[in-house]
């Protein structure tokens, strides 16, 4: 039954491209940190603001990167793109508040708020790409 399961799983993933997205979304998280970094520690941009755009930073690489790279998507732009922002619009509607509740008023560190967001934003992106955006 196991075996079964595995052979199953095996002919409905497609491992290259779960690679793919896996890597896209280590360069996002770079691109995520590193905009957020520079945002605080170099303009002093407030917490919540600097996530927002580092996050947009990373959607929009991310956006490009798997379309092009991850899912070879040549197909009209119009249709997944707006279904890629409504998926995203979610998620960083979601980091925007739990940054706020995290950092704001649990007085979390602001990095130690922004690596629990991660954590919770790669679920929702992830999910949201394959059975949404990229399907």
């Amino acid at each position: 039954m196991i075996k079964k399961l595995i052979k199953s799983a095996d002919k409905k993933i497609d491992f290259k491209k779960l690679i793919k997205f896996g890597i896209v979304g280590c360069i996002n998280t770079g691109v995520d940190w590193l905009s957020f970094a520079f945002l605080r520690e170099v303009l002093d941009v407030e917490p919540r603001i600097a996530q927002v755009i580092a996050q947009s930073l990373a959607i929009l690489n991310s956006y490009i990167m798997n379309k092009r790279w991850t899912f070879k998507d040549n197909k009209n732009c119009r249709k997944s793109v707006f279904k890629f922002i409504a998926v995203q619009g979610a998620s960083l509607l979601l980091a925007y508040l739990s940054m706020f509740i995290f950092h704001n008023l649990l007085g979390i560190n602001e990095y130690l708020s922004k690596l629990i967001i991660a954590g919770v934003t790669v679920i929702i992106n992830y999910f949201g790409n394959k059975l949404f955006v990229f399907k």
